[in-house]
């Protein structure tokens, strides 16, 4: 037989198992529950107990290999993740708050102090021009006066 004739040969050896099986469901729950290490522990202590299935833990590292490779997390890691990501939410969203909150209070800040800038420029351009009109006329007077 061809090597991979022999491969796929004793793969269906192992899957025809019932001790395979019994052993594979233990393996992906212990996988679930509290990851790869202990499947990998737990799967090594079954198989010094139980010599009858042949060639299993290359199976069950080819196993781990997919399970990883498709990029499965046991189910601990993943309601940790969860919980990390709705913290992160919660905290995002006060931050993102914050900065509101902070930008508002920055912008009618800053939109009070051009008004008042505003309404002192206004003023001061009225006197302005209240000055000049003073001194135009103040010159009119003076002409008048000199030439009358």
């Amino acid at each position: 037989m061809a090597p991979n004739e022999d491969t796929t040969k004793q793969m269906m050896d192992l899957f025809t198992n019932p001790l395979f099986k019994i052993g594979f469901f233990d393996f992906f729950l212990k996988m679930q529950a509290e990851g790869i290490d202990a499947a990998r522990k737990f799967w090594f202590s079954y198989a010094d107990k139980n010599p009858m299935v042949p060639n299993a833990s290359e199976m069950y590292e080819r196993m781990i290999d997919f399970y990883i490779t498709l990029g499965f997390v046991p189910r601990v890691k993943y309601e940790d993740s969860v919980k990390e990501n709705k913290n992160l939410k919660a905290e995002n969203k006060f931050l993102r708050e914050a900065m509101q909150e902070l930008q508002k209070g920055l912008f009618s800040e800053l939109g009070e102090q051009g008004r008042q800038m505003w309404d002192r420029t206004i003023d001061k351009q009225l006197e302005l021009n209240k000055e000049i009109a003073r001194n135009f006329f103040e010159v009119f007077r003076q002409i008048k006066v000199g030439s009358g």
